[in-house]
């Protein structure tokens, strides 16, 4: 009896490659001075998509957001919000936006990145049920407490 070789190796050993290419990608943008950017606009724009309103003034929320706590240039902004809508649109998860967040900014930092989550979700007048869920879920894995997910809450509210 003769045994068939296992082609399945060749695609575990290309797999592996991948892997070690991705995490070597990965290991670059870490020294990525818009990383930290880059991830708060995936967060806001993942908010300004969960319901169907207020686009516009949603958008107004987020280059707020962007140029008033990373500084950003306007010709920055604009293609640092083009990336960052092309991976809000091909994630999987948010956990590494989440993670880079949590591991890169202050609790103060992240506190305030809740409250403009609420700004963006309050932007066209009403927040939706599926927007408290979300930023309620990203306010937890940001690592910010309730007490501030609620005070950022109602500091960002209609007045």
């Amino acid at each position: 009896m003769t045994t068939v070789p296992d082609s399945s190796m060749p695609d575990f050993l290309q797999n592996l490659r991948d892997l070690l290419h991705d995490r070597d990608a990965a290991d670059r943008r870490a020294d990525d001075p818009h990383a930290l950017p880059r991830a708060a606009a995936v967060l806001l724009l993942e908010i300004s998509v969960t319901d169907a309103g207020g686009d516009e003034a949603e958008r107004a929320v987020i280059e707020r957001a962007i140029r008033a706590r990373f500084e950003l240039p306007a010709e920055d902004l604009d293609a640092l919000l083009r990336e960052a809508e092309r991976l809000r649109e091909d994630a999987v998860s948010l956990h590494d936006y989440t993670h880079r967040l949590r591991t890169g900014l202050s609790v103060d930092e992240r506190a305030e990145l809740v409250g403009w989550l609420w700004r963006v979700a309050w932007a066209d007048g009403e927040v939706g049920r599926h927007e408290e869920h979300l930023v309620r879920r990203l306010a937890d894995l940001l690592g910010v407490p309730h007490r501030e997910f609620i005070r950022r809450k109602h500091e960002a509210g209609p007045a």
